[in-house]
This record gives structure tokens, sequence and C-alpha cells, in this order.
């Protein structure tokens, strides 16, 4: 054996070196496929959610998606959001992936977009913190309201529509982390959603991975083939020259995916191996839905009569 193959290897230290931009991008496909395995981990545990019919559920979680978008009183939101909390627990699913999952994206990019609704140039009201008072600014062409200030009535509107967004992402993605995806399918199918779009999920999720997979074969394969450093510009041109191939490799890849599902029985419908029987903790999962969806709608109402 040489001997530099015996030599013990050592770890670089955290910030010694920075990862290339093909290292991060591989990185990135790992970080993919790992989500997806975990959710897939998620939806066996022995859950609340994770028992329920996934018809029942469907339905269920969809209402209360409904409900967060209709009604407009803050503690309204509040409670539908502090409910999904509370299934989260339930279920069993650890509580930062699902904040990870749920509120990390759509969230805070929909505190992003409200933040203007906030000042009194999008929502006239009383003052609540003063940005800047009697001076001209300009970016541009453009220029900004002399007096500017962060008003009640914006903060109540950002909070709402943030509660909202969160409450509404929540529950679908407990809908995501608790069903298997055949199981998803074949209740999609169940009530009544039309096969052609069914069909359409299936083939998407499926060539996902198989597209992942060629990527990542493509970026193992360049750096098998790579000795020394190599610049960051010459990573982004493989970048670009990996994609144009693997658009390529994705039209004739896609025929072959489709002939392997026909292959193994695939004949347009999602089915299921479990045979779905209502049993006591689906009607009474419903029951508890409807309830919470009932009081929340209730007390929404008697807000806005009191207000």
């Amino acid at each position: 054996m040489p001997a530099w193959l015996l030599e013990p290897q050592v770890a670089p230290r955290a910030g010694g070196t920075r990862r290339s931009f093909l290292g991060r991008f591989a990185g990135g496909l790992g970080h993919f496929v790992e989500r997806a395995f975990a959710a897939d981990a998620a939806s066996a545990q022995p859950g609340l959610l994770q028992r329920v019919d996934p018809r029942v559920k469907l339905l269920t979680l969809l209402g209360l998606v409904l409900v967060s978008v209709f009604v407009t009183r803050l503690p309204s939101l509040a409670a539908l959001l502090a409910f999904a909390i509370v299934l989260v627990v339930l279920s069993r699913i650890p509580l930062r992936r699902f904040a990870v999952r749920a509120w990390l994206v759509v969230p805070l990019f929909t505190a992003a977009i409200v933040l203007p609704a906030m000042t009194s140039w999008v929502t006239p009201g009383d003052a609540l913190v003063t940005l800047w008072r009697d001076q001209r600014i300009a970016i541009g062409p453009w220029h900004l309201p002399q007096t500017l200030a962060i008003t009640t009535a914006g903060v109540a509107t950002a909070a709402r529509m943030l509660l909202r967004v969160s409450a509404a992402v929540s529950f679908s993605v407990l809908l995501a982390l608790t069903t298997r995806w055949n199981d998803l399918l074949a209740a999609l199918r169940a009530v009544r959603v039309p096969r052609l779009f069914v069909f359409v999920l299936a083939i998407a999720y499926r060539y996902v991975f198989v597209l992942l997979r060629a990527a990542q074969d493509l970026v193992l394969a360049r750096r098998s083939r790579t000795v020394g450093r190599v610049s960051a510009a010459e990573d982004r041109r493989f970048a670009g020259a990996a994609a144009g191939a693997l658009f390529g490799k994705s039209q004739a890849m896609s025929e072959e995916v489709y002939g392997a599902m026909v292959a193994r029985g695939y004949v347009g419908e999602a089915r299921s191996l479990d045979r779905w029987r209502l049993r006591p903790i689906d009607l009474g999962w419903a029951m508890t839905a409807m309830l919470v969806a009932a009081a929340v709608i209730a007390l929404d109402i008697v807000l806005g009569r009191v207000a």
C-alpha cells in the first residue's frame, strides 16, 4: 500500500474551506432527496393523522384550509394555527422539521410582501412607529412620502395575512407529511378528482426523482474526473451544459418511465394496497375537525359583530 493511502485523514475545519458551486449544487440535490425520504418516514409514524382514513383526512384538512382562507379576525386565525400545532404534536412529527417545511419559505415570503402594507403609505391609520417625518426622499425617479409611519391598521393587516397563510400552509403540509403518496393519489380519485389531473401528479412525482438521480450522476461523473481545484466560473459553465444535457436526456427517458409504470400494472388509476374502511377514529376525527371549524367560524362572526 502506498504510504499516502495509509495516512489518517483529517477532516477540514468548519469554515476553513469554501465549498465550490458544484459542491453546493450536489448538496442541494441530496438535501431535496433527504427531505422527500423524511416525509415518507413521517407518514409511517404511529400518530393521530397517520391512522385516519386518507379520504377523510383529505376532505377535513382541505376544509380547514378553506376555513383559514375565509375567516378574517386575528383570534380566529390564531386559533386555527394553534390547532395545527396541536395536530403536529399528536401526529408525532418533529416540530422543528415541520417548521422548516411549513413556515420557513412561504410565510416568510408573505411577510416580506406585506411589509409595505404596514406603513401609512399603503394603509392609513394611527401611527405606531414613525420612520421619518417631513423629509424629502427620492430613489431615482420615485419619491417617497414626506412622512412615513407604521400604522396599527397596517400591522393588523400584515398579521392577518401572515396568520392566514401560516395556517393554510400548515394544514397542507400536515396532509403531505402524514399521508403516503400512493394513498394521497388514491384518495384524490376516491373524491372524484379527474383522472388526468391525478395522472399528471403521479408522473411528475415519479419523474422528479429520476431527473434528480440523473443530475446526481452527472455531478458525480464530473467530480470523479476532476483533478485539482476548479474555478467557480468553470463550475457554472458545467452546470449550464449539464442542464442542457439533462433536458435532452429527460426527453428520451420520459417514455421509458411511462413504459416502466405500465409494465408494473399502471393503467391510469391510483391504487393503494390498503383496504379503506371507516372506523371510529375516522368518524371521531371528522367530528372534531367539523367542531373546530364551526367554533372558529362562530368566533369570527361574533368578533365581527362586536367590532
